[in-house]
């Protein structure tokens, strides 16, 4: 009886364990996703000192068919485009996390913009790639890379 009775305390607690684990957790993505948002704002504000706030000093930008590297030469990659469409409105979708770490985030995604240029609508997107990395307990922008599927 005895131990059938030790038997039986160790499923119960193993069975609790196992319940308690599948309570809701916040899933580890939704810092990461809330920080990209806060990304997409900051770049449709068209004022880049939103957007550096949210990037590494050493960041590295491939896109407008160019590689950009350090503030000053992303600030003017961004400042070619926001010129370009005065208007425009980015956004991303369908984030994929390839891979979360402490301190290191890589993501992909579909990004779009819209806007007007010389007072024709311009629209289109791609797919994008982003590296984060957690520097003095905030996320920042380490690499993006966006390109247009051929």
């Amino acid at each position: 009886m005895k131990k059938t009775s030790c038997i039986l305390l160790g499923l119960f607690l193993c069975l609790t364990a196992l319940t308690a684990g599948n309570k809701k957790k916040p899933k580890p993505t939704q810092e990461l996703d809330s920080f990209l948002q806060q990304y997409v704002q900051a770049t449709n504000s068209h004022d880049f000192n939103q957007v550096r706030r949210l990037l590494t000093p050493d960041a590295v930008y491939w896109f407008n068919k160019q590689e950009s590297r350090g503030l000053q030469e992303i600030q003017a990659s961004f400042e070619v485009s926001w010129s370009y469409l005065p208007d425009e409105i980015y956004s991303i979708k369908n984030i994929t996390w390839l891979s979360v770490e402490k301190n290191s985030a890589t993501c992909i995604y579909r990004y779009s913009y819209q806007g007007t240029h010389a007072g024709k609508a311009v629209a289109g997107g791609g797919r994008g790639t982003s590296v984060l990395v957690r520097k003095d307990g905030n996320w920042r922008i380490a690499h993006e890379h966006l390109s247009i599927p051929q």
